[in-house]
């Protein structure tokens, strides 16, 4: 055809297994063929859209009907070559709302939730820095003072989420974790910018700031048996309790207890991702890793498996059914909404005494990791259930916890001094005097 190139985008439900996100061009060969699945096809090239996109999704998965599409792009004039002059001077709205184009649902299929952090960066912080400032081209941008002043301005948007009591709302700096994520993301920005030749340099990678390494603590073993004796006593989010919703509370517990997953990903959680471990023995659990990019097996115990056997089906979308998604309402309500509940039951678990570390929704999946680890799983196993891009990570946050490393480091210090001359006190122990 013309001068668009036509791909598939893998989804999560791809027939044939691909890694979602991914791309596979228009086969060639019979044997390309073999192999071809039924995602989505888009098509490669410079779209005029809000701008200029990478690619288009053509709404077909067949390459012939994509391929009548394309080429009535180009007919009627919707196919532009790049610019062979790129703009002197490019807004900053401009430039913001290329971006988030390029990075949206119209181009890479973006995660939702991810779009919206960076929407929250660009449309909140930077517009309201650049209004204050009276800036207007993105040129102002290509300046360090400039760029460390508007990451220096970062504060919570919404410091006062949970107390709504407290007014007026006061400024409140924003987490280091937090405010490490939005310099990253104003590096994506700015990279996309400089690619582009809006401007020189991104004076974001010259920002730097350490931060201590937040350690991670979980649950200690009487206070997680607190937790689970509490389940039965915590309401839903329309204040509902009963046999069922303790079940279903419990059951979305022990899989973040047990599998170590997050609390996005238990929320997705289907009956396509319950499946046989690879020895034949029991069950795992089939997780996608968004920062490796990866299919992860993660094995579970059968009380585990039995306990969502038990449940009602809460959902089905693309022929999977989900235990705690409706699939109708937005997945970050949903997310929002088993946070909350987890909040009110270690709330509740705590009313007696306070845990030795403050616990968070997170604590369960904390505390997978360190039981773990202490029983003398590779940390290597470990570190990809988790999905951590790098063994380091998990060392980072969970070294300070691990006790079989802290064992092996004194056996090693005795294997050490064992093997080397030890100057002993001579007689009473006393050191002999200086002769002069």
């Amino acid at each position: 055809m013309g001068s668009l190139r036509l791909f598939r985008r893998h989804q999560n439900n791809c027939t044939k297994g691909k890694t979602p996100k991914t791309r596979t061009y228009q086969p060639a060969t019979r044997a390309e063929r073999s192999i071809d699945c039924r995602c989505g096809i888009a098509a490669e090239g410079t779209l005029r859209i809000r701008g200029y996109i990478t690619n288009r999704a053509t709404k077909e998965i067949d390459w012939a009907k994509a391929e009548s599409v394309a080429a009535d792009w180009e007919d009627w004039g919707d196919f532009v070559p790049p610019p062979t002059v790129k703009p002197v001077d490019v807004s900053i709205e401009y430039a913001v709302e290329s971006f988030l184009a390029s990075t949206g649902p119209q181009g890479r299929n973006v995660d939702p939730s991810t779009l919206r952090t960076f929407e929250i960066l660009l449309k909140q912080r930077l517009y309201s820095f650049a209004d204050h400032r009276g800036f207007h081209s993105l040129n102002q941008l290509d300046d360090l003072d400039v760029v460390t002043k508007f990451v220096e301005s970062w504060r919570n948007l919404n410091p006062h989420k949970n107390k709504p009591g407290v007014h007026p709302p006061k400024a409140v700096p924003l987490a280091p974790s937090t405010k490490r994520a939005e310099l990253e993301r104003l590096r994506a920005f700015l990279r996309y910018c400089v690619d582009r030749q809006w401007i020189k340099s991104n004076q974001a990678t010259k920002i730097k700031f350490r931060t201590k390494t937040e350690k991670k603590f979980g649950l200690e073993p009487e206070e997680e048996r607190l937790v689970f004796e509490c389940i039965q006593f915590v309401e839903d989010g329309r204040g509902h309790t009963g046999q069922y919703n303790a079940c279903e509370l419990a059951a979305f517990c022990l899989v973040m207890r047990y599998a170590g997953l997050r609390i996005g990903d238990a929320t997705t959680l289907n009956d396509g991702q319950l499946v046989p471990r690879q020895s034949g023995n029991g069950w795992a659990l089939r997780v996608f890793q968004q920062k490796t990019e990866d299919w992860v097996y993660v094995p579970i115990p059968d009380f585990v498996e039995a306990e969502l056997r038990r449940l009602k089906f809460k959902g089905k979308k693309d022929g999977c059914n989900y235990w705690f998604w409706t699939c109708k309402g937005e997945l970050d309500t949903a997310t929002t909404n088993w946070r909350e509940r987890i909040s009110r039951l270690l709330a509740m678990a705590q009313k007696q005494k306070q845990f030795t570390h403050k616990p968070t929704p997170h604590s369960f999946r904390h505390t997978f990791s360190i039981r773990h680890l202490n029983a003398g799983t590779d940390i290597k196993f470990v570190s990809r259930w988790l999905g951590h891009a790098s063994v380091l990570t998990t060392e980072k946050h969970y070294a300070h916890a691990i006790r079989g490393t802290m064992i092996a480091s004194e056996q090693a210090y005795d294997l050490s001094l064992a093997r080397q001359p030890i100057m002993k006190p001579i007689g009473d122990g006393q050191l002999p005097s200086r002769r002069n």
